[in-house]
């Protein structure tokens, strides 16, 4: 039980550690949107850059952010069914549903993977004026999908815990 208890408090602290960083994209994007607003509207002179390095970050944040997301548990879900489940029942549930994000993610790892691979060898850049390169971008979707098939694992290592047991995993940390 010890390894996988390491596991799920090594993949949480990952996630929420990333999911801290990318929040910061956000500062980074209004303050890119802001001196592109100011830029244009009042100097007349609008920016080649601010609007498309806005459009990046916001897309590594969007990906990105996926695990810390799972973590709190906060993807859309069929509340409508699963409000009227139990507690056991819903974790149940939740683990049964695991098989679909790990496909997805899995899915997301490969081709994603394979799709950077490709940009991070020609070191791709936009067709853009300004031109920055998109492999990070593009490198941030296998990232993201590794990173969310771990949360999924380790959401599905708590959901079970409960199922069997009925005590939530942080009732099993106070009780070790």
């Amino acid at each position: 039980m010890k390894p996988l208890a390491l596991f799920v408090k090594a993949v949480d602290g990952i996630s929420v550690i990333v999911g801290k960083i990318v929040g910061y994209f956000m500062v980074l994007v209004m303050i890119s949107s802001t001196i592109e607003i100011v830029s244009r509207y009042f100097f007349n002179s609008p920016t080649i850059w601010a609007y498309e390095f806005g459009q990046y970050l916001f897309g590594a944040y969007f990906l990105l952010a996926g695990a810390i997301t799972l973590y709190y548990r906060e993807h859309v879900g069929m509340d409508v069914v699963v409000s009227h489940l139990s507690p056991r029942k819903q974790a149940v549930l939740n683990a049964f549903t695991y098989v679909f994000a790990a496909l997805f993610c899995g899915v997301l790892v490969y081709k994603g993977g394979q799709f950077a691979y490709k940009s991070v060898i020609h070191l791709e850049r936009a067709a853009s004026v300004w031109a920055p390169p998109i492999w990070p971008l593009k490198t941030a979707l296998p990232v993201a999908g590794l990173l969310m098939l771990l949360q999924a694992t380790s959401n599905l290592i708590k959901d079970l815990y409960f199922a069997v047991t009925g005590k939530t995993w942080a009732e099993r940390e106070v009780n070790v």
